[in-house]
């Protein structure tokens, strides 16, 4: 059985890459030239799951993905792209799901 400590050392981690991947698509979305309502122009962002290898795209429009992220808590990531052991699903849709961390208190030093 594994140490609290690593399972703590383990979520840092992933929430680290999901933070990583949103803060690109965020700076992405402001490239683009519609609104953050705009509910028809798809556009390709990246998958904010934990997977720190993960480049695959997802393609939403500009109101699903401010939509999705109503709380800091919560990432859009593709089909079959959660991990279970620190977030759960919230929402989802054919093309993507939206995933909400699990309540962990956990000391962001730790991430490696």
């Amino acid at each position: 059985m594994r140490s609290d400590q690593w399972w703590e050392a383990r979520h840092a981690r992933l929430v680290k890459n999901e933070e990583a991947f949103r803060q690109y698509n965020n700076r992405r979305l402001q490239h683009e030239p519609v609104s953050a309502e705009d509910d028809e122009e798809q556009i390709p962002f990246v998958c904010e799951c934990g997977d720190p290898d993960c480049v695959q795209a997802l393609v939403v429009t500009a109101a699903e993905f401010t939509g999705a992220h109503s709380a800091a808590n919560r990432f859009v990531v593709l089909p079959g792209h959660v991990y279970p052991d620190v977030e759960r699903v919230v929402e989802s849709y054919e093309r993507y799901q939206v995933v909400a961390k699990l309540d962990m208190d956990v000391d962001p030093s730790v991430a490696g």
